[in-house]
């Protein structure tokens, strides 16, 4: 993609061309120049609708770039999920070795209690150790106790069995599970991915399109200059043919207004106000943002290393103690919509649709917003004459 120099140098170049001098010319002098103007007219509307391609293709540079910034965003919390996973499944494993331990414990319990029984009981009557323990007791009433003792050990051996059955089944189960889950995370991963490849190829074609839209706009440009140049000298001398015979008429002189290097009126210089950032170096959302200008562009970025364009704005949000959405699409949705003519300092400019937006800035005041705008670039400020948002978001 081409520097935002370019297109503002592009943008400056289409804005000389709109400026013309009032001079008294004699007729073929005129008529030069009215077909230099004409030119300079039909190559100028050529430029406009390059001018429009040319933004058009940046829009989808930058919402390719959304796509793949999402993407990783994705991707790493798909693998954060899966880290996660394989966390639980390690600490299910260990719980079902500890239910495992459990039960070989219950079971040497119940075999002391049989041992323990088998030595009271005496003779074996039926060879059944709880049958017996009961038959060999020395009166009813101990028949009766001991009766009440052997279903009470077996109602407590078959609860305790059926708890520590029961937890083991579902630790199985619940390991089963998050094996499954783990499965289908690595695949969403690889999906992810490959994803990811396709629209950073796609990014690519796109960036060449945008190139030779920005070729011709060059070419436009120098041809331009040439006819302006050519508009000048015919302008000069004219203005120089009609002192002349002005001079002849023996008419005063009026006093030339003070010329440039070539002759011509030399041009009011435009007069031009900064606008400072509202809230700049005051912990506001704006300031926090400016700070970063330079930042280089990460896909997924949202910390001083690297930022992509929602992430960018996340961070600043963060630091201003504002909690914001982490997508671009997220974003358009918080907070009400303004149009671009009542935007605010520390308002967000977003382009595409409320809920479908592909990039976002911060307006910083004076029709100009702070942004990071795409891989290869760094975090930079950006008039809206040049890359206009669609709409705008007041927190």
């Amino acid at each position: 993609m081409k520097k935002v120099s370019r297109l503002m140098f592009s943008a400056l170049a289409f804005l000389t061309i709109g400026s013309t001098m009032a001079v008294s010319i004699g007729a073929v002098s005129a008529d030069e120049v009215a077909d230099t103007k004409a030119s300079m007219t039909n190559l100028s509307a050529e430029n406009s609708a390059l001018l429009a391609k040319l933004s058009a293709a940046q829009d989808k540079v930058a919402s390719i770039d959304s796509q793949v910034s999402n993407k990783t965003v994705a991707i790493d919390d798909a693998q954060k999920n899966i880290a996660s996973t394989d966390k639980e499944i390690t600490e299910v494993a260990q719980k079902i070795v500890k239910v495992q331990a459990e039960v070989q414990s219950r079971k040497a319990v119940l075999k002391e209690q049989v041992i323990a029984l088998q030595k009271r009981a005496g003779d074996s009557v039926s060879g059944n150790v709880y049958v017996d323990f009961i038959v060999n007791s020395d009166s009813f009433s101990d028949m009766v106790s001991r009766a009440s003792v052997v279903g009470k050990l077996n109602q407590a051996n078959k609860e305790a069995m059926d708890a520590v059955a029961n937890s083991e089944s579902k630790l199985a189960t619940l390991k089963q599970e998050q094996v499954t889950e783990k499965a289908n995370l690595v695949n969403t991963k690889a999906q992810l991915e490959k994803d990811q490849a396709q629209l950073t190829s796609l990014k690519a074609d796109a960036e060449n399109e945008q190139a030779s839209f920005q070729q011709e706009v060059d070419g436009h440009k120098t041809q331009l200059a040439s006819l302006q140049s050519q508009l000048d000298a015919q302008t000069a001398a004219a203005v120089e043919a009609a002192k002349k015979e002005t001079e002849k008429a023996t008419i005063a002189p009026t006093v030339a207004p003070k010329t440039g290097s070539d002759n011509t009126p030399a041009p009011t210089p435009a007069k031009t106000t900064t606008v400072a950032p509202s809230g700049a170096n005051t912990g506001s959302l704006v300031g926090n943002a400016l700070q970063f200008i330079g930042t280089p562009y990460a896909w997924g970025g949202a910390q001083p290393g690297g930022f992509d364009c929602s992430g960018l704005v996340w961070y600043a949000a963060k630091m201003a103690g504002i909690s914001l959405p982490r997508t671009s699409q997220e974003q358009s949705t918080v907070g009400t919509k303004v149009s671009l003519s009542e935007l605010q300092p520390g308002d967000l400019v977003f382009w595409g649709g409320v809920g479908s937006a592909h990039h976002v800035g911060i307006y910083i005041g004076g029709g100009s917003y702070v942004h990071a705008p795409t891989e290869g670039q760094n975090v930079t400020t950006m008039s809206m004459q040049y890359y206009k948002p669609d709409f705008g978001r007041r927190l």
